[in-house]
């Protein structure tokens, strides 16, 4: 029997889905493949567990894969996403320098100009996402329908987590505000919730979610050949 094949293209939507829920995961899942050890930053299991590492890389690779490959709805956002795509590789593949100061003092000099390269990567990478958050926001804010206006709040809020998660990491790199008090796992938290607001938002642009887009616009995975 002549059958026919599935559909050999993933869409945007799909792989925005795909991707957020990839964003949402990667800090728990790093966190649990480090046992033993409450680890003060995402990039740090990078260095603790050959498994953790292994998610950690391979999962910004798939989301710079996504990013190089997403093109939006401007010429603008075109740019945006290969230049996103560009940080994502560097976070991945330029370790943070979380043992700086370590051993000779050569190798701790050489490191730490990765970890510069790692963290300058790391602050465009959310720059540009909670910009897409409020391209996002834009767009849904021109459409009529309730269900867009729910989705523009979200993507909305979304950015605003992201700049505030910076904001607090910046606060505490300057000095001006001691969070050692309340934990010290502060990277950590500002990743992991840059992260989830990244997943959160792509997520909710998929349009594949229920109760917030509207039934004519919303994107369904076909399961079998037409």
């Amino acid at each position: 029997m002549d059958m026919k094949p599935l559909d050999t293209e993933i869409d945007h939507h799909t792989a925005k889905f795909i991707v957020g829920f990839i964003a949402l995961s990667l800090a728990s899942l790093t966190d649990l493949l480090t046992p033993g050890v409450s680890i003060s930053s995402i990039s740090l299991s990078y260095h603790l567990s050959d498994t953790a590492r292994n998610v950690f890389v391979g999962a910004l690779c798939v989301i710079s894969a996504f990013l190089w490959s997403y093109n939006g709805y401007s010429l603008f956002q075109a740019v945006l996403s290969k230049v996103a795509a560009v940080a994502v590789a560097v976070v991945a593949f330029f370790p943070c320098d979380c043992f700086a100061g370590r051993g000779v003092e050569g190798a701790a000099a050489e490191f730490t100009m990765v970890g510069v390269v790692h963290t300058a990567a790391a602050i465009s990478m959310f720059v540009i996402l909670a910009i897409f958050c409020w391209l996002f926001y834009l767009r849904a804010k021109g459409k009529g329908s309730k269900e867009a206006k729910v989705r523009g709040l979200i993507y909305r809020a979304c950015a605003v987590v992201m700049l505030g998660a910076m904001a607090a990491q910046l606060l505490d790199i300057l000095g001006w505000v001691d969070f050692s008090g309340i934990t010290h796992r502060l990277t950590y938290y500002v990743e992991a919730t840059g992260l989830m607001a990244f997943g959160i938002a792509w997520l909710t642009a998929s349009r594949m979610l229920p109760f917030i887009t509207n039934e004519d616009e919303r994107i369904k995975i076909e399961l079998s050949a037409s």
